[in-house]
């Protein structure tokens, strides 16, 4: 997404909410210091990856997994920090296990660690669909307005939701062994601040929480996205 100038200091890699791209977080990336690579997660069905089918995405989680790991080992060994938000979070965390000599700083926004309501459901039609897209907010309405893009946001938020279920069960049968700082919004209606206080048990060395005003798309908010950026510099820090 974007190269650090100069000789980088490190690397932060971006792992997006259910249904987007990595692009879609970029005016908060904006706020990360020059000297970081910046570096993001793009799933099937999405951004550069759109011609590329995505309906069998969650019945083979660990090609996703797999294939990030992949990615990164081709790159140059420099401090990482994984940067997740929403759904990212479950893939990020996935990784983190799957490659703990990485030793990837995690930053992990709105995601419980086991998982949200709506990803422990069998099925998810669309008026569920339709529910989380107007409680999280962040999608145009014009979008939804017209039938090809709703019918496609939908599906793609059903492949998302199903991946980051598994991956969620996967997760909890494994530990991690780095720091991790934990945000989230006030107000967020999918995700309630106490539902992430359970990620301090999940690590063997120690938890940050900071909460900010706004709902589930907080870190997007023009008053927060300095703050959130410098979370993710101290996390890599640390």
């Amino acid at each position: 997404m974007r190269a650090a100038k100069g000789e980088p200091e490190g690397r932060v890699v971006i792992f997006p909410h259910g249904g987007a791209g990595p692009n879609v977080l970029s005016p908060l990336l904006a706020g990360l210091p020059q000297e970081y690579d910046v570096l993001g997660v793009t799933l099937p069905g999405r951004e550069r990856r759109f011609s590329e089918g995505f309906a069998e995405t969650p019945a083979n989680p660990a090609v996703v997994v797999n294939g990030i790991m992949e990615e990164l080992a081709r790159l140059p060994v420099r401090p990482t920090v994984f940067f997740a938000h929403s759904m990212g979070v479950a893939v990020a965390v996935a990784v983190a296990l799957a490659d703990p000599g990485l030793r990837a700083r995690l930053v992990l926004s709105a995601h419980p660690p086991g998982g949200t309501k709506v990803q422990q459901a069998a099925e998810y039609d669309d008026e569920t669909l339709l529910a989380i897209i107007e409680q999280g907010g962040g999608t145009p309405a014009e979008i939804l307005e017209n039938p090809f893009w709703r019918e496609y946001v939908l599906g793609l938020l059903r492949s998302d939701l199903a991946l980051a279920a598994r991956l969620v069960r996967q997760n909890l049968t494994g530990r991690l062994s780095v720091p991790l700082t934990v945000l989230g919004g006030d107000r967020d209606e999918l995700v309630k601040v106490e539902d992430l206080l359970p990620w301090e048990a999940r690590t063997d060395a120690g938890a940050r929480m900071r909460v900010f005003p706004g709902g589930h798309f907080y870190l997007l908010d023009e008053a927060n996205r300095d703050a959130v950026a410098n979370e993710i510099v101290l996390a890599a820090k640390r």
